[in-house]
């Protein structure tokens, strides 16, 4: 059994169970996996809420109807296909679909976040916060993949598969959380973001993918000239040593976290190549990625 596993049905499937009218299908409780895992099909209404429960909710919109959270009016976004939401220990919420939506859920404990964060120097890692229809590309696509092998009965997943993929998961929350979920909390919110956060969640988003300075200056509507000096002034650093730096710390969280060879880490990151991910490791930090895992 997995060290974080659940030894029984997550508590939030039996609560889901009575609201929604049916046991939803779960993985992961036989195989002790570390995050449990389960798909749904329904129509939610918002005056039917979810208690809390004493473990996380990580739900993955798959498709279907547009979700909104109607119990905290401050999450004004609306979940749609591929955005991310959490709900942490002890936090219910009501939530409402224009029509029937899939979605998946994976449950977690804190202990998880909290191994992650030590094997990464972070010290004790606070209870995450709730978010609501978030979007990251990296974490979404790592989320959308656990789900897919969970239900996959051609080619099953093996307990050390799924507890890899649950620590990177558990990784690119923690990224997450840091690095755009603060930004927000210290602006006071999305309503009053700082002009130049959008471009840094593009940052975030895309940093496995090429990024032009002209992609960063319209996710803000500033010409590129305009673009590099507000950033250059606010931040201390050219836009393009800033992306760099994201990557390479990215490299950095996923070679001591995942189980991943170098040369994928260095395509999910966008470096052009493992060696040039390489120098980059070993600029910042003195160690090469060897020395670091």
């Amino acid at each position: 059994m997995g060290l974080h596993a659940f030894p029984e049905g997550p508590e939030h499937c039996a609560v889901y169970r009575r609201l929604a009218g049916g046991p939803p299908p779960l993985f992961g409780i036989e195989g002790g996996w570390n995050m449990p895992a389960a798909r749904h099909r329904a129509v939610l209404s918002g005056d039917r809420p979810f208690r809390g429960v004493d473990h996380y909710v990580l739900t993955y919109h798959i498709g279907g109807a547009a979700v909104r959270r109607v119990d905290r009016p401050s999450f004004d976004r609306v979940a749609r296909k591929g955005a991310i939401s959490l709900q942490a220990p002890g936090s219910g919420g009501s939530f409402e679909s224009g029509g029937r939506v899939e979605y998946g859920h994976l449950y977690f404990r804190q202990s998880l976040l909290c191994e992650i964060g030590d094997s990464l120097g972070l010290g004790v890692v606070a209870e995450l916060d709730d978010f609501f229809a978030l979007r990251d590309a990296a974490c979404a696509e790592d989320i959308s993949t656990y789900l897919r092998r969970a239900a996959d009965r051609g080619d099953p997943p093996t307990a050390i598969e799924m507890d890899s993929r649950a620590y990177l998961i558990g990784l690119g929350l923690l990224r997450v959380v840091r690095y755009r979920l603060a930004l927000v909390a210290a602006a006071g919110g999305d309503r009053a973001r700082p002009p130049l956060a959008r471009a840094l969640e593009l940052v975030e988003d895309r940093l496995g993918e090429p990024l032009r300075l002209s992609d960063l200056a319209d996710a803000v509507g500033f010409s590129p000239f305009h673009f590099a000096r507000r950033f250059k002034a606010e931040f201390g650093t050219a836009p393009a040593q800033y992306v760099m730096r994201r990557r390479t710390e990215r490299a950095i969280e996923l070679i001591r976290g995942s189980g991943g060879s170098l040369a994928e880490i260095a395509y999910r990151t966008g470096f052009a190549s493992q060696a040039h991910m390489t120098r980059r490791v070993k600029a910042l930090t003195g160690r090469t990625p060897g020395a670091l895992r």
